[in-house]
């Protein structure tokens, strides 16, 4: 899949999710929060949670143990070809795109429909794509139950929003490095 065309399916792929989102709550009579009394300080925590997640990702992925051996093999095996072939304008528009369409869906709908823990684990479920991305998925219900708390203790999605998106804009430079060591390894 080229760049142009990820970046499209990833767009058009999260605007689906904010659209069933925006419907979902207006069915479901939900009040979507977007941000807590002071969203300044949602956004601040929401860069600082995105920064230490992205710390501890980098860390568990440099010395891989247990179920982190499946997650780096993951990475390097799938996601590093896959998404270091992006411009830094499109891991931007990507980034922002699931940080607003993702956290709307699952900390916006679902977790107010059905509570943290099933949007976490839907969140993981969403993440996973085949038998080689179970750990992915593991990861990212992890992440989802730190940007669920981050809904609940901020009042609203401002601060998970924030967080997923600038999360995701380091974990895309992670990739774009994974892939500049594979070539100079010859991998």
């Amino acid at each position: 899949m080229t760049a142009a065309t990820l970046t499209w399916v990833a767009v058009l792929t999260q605007s689906g999710l904010a659209l069933a989102a925006l419907t979902g709550v207006r069915v479901a009579g939900i009040r979507v929060s977007w941000a807590s009394p002071h969203p300044a300080l949602a956004a601040a925590l929401g860069v600082a949670t995105a920064g230490l997640l992205a710390a501890l990702n980098f860390r568990v992925l440099q010395r891989p143990i247990g179920v982190w051996r499946s997650v780096r093999a993951a990475v390097d095996e799938v996601l590093v070809p896959t998404f270091s072939v992006l411009a830094s304008w499109q891991v931007a528009v990507i980034s922002v795109a699931a940080g607003v369409g993702e956290e709307l869906f699952f900390r916006g709908f679902l977790q107010p429909l059905f509570g943290i823990v099933a949007a976490t684990v839907a969140f993981g479920l969403a993440h996973l794509a085949g038998a080689r991305m179970v750990g992915v998925g593991v990861w990212a219900a992890g992440m989802g139950l730190v940007m669920g708390a981050l809904a609940l203790v901020t009042g609203g999605i401002l601060a998970s929003m924030t967080a997923h998106a600038c999360y995701d804009v380091l974990a895309f430079k992670y990739l774009r490095a994974a892939a500049r060591r594979q070539e100079r390894q010859g991998v």
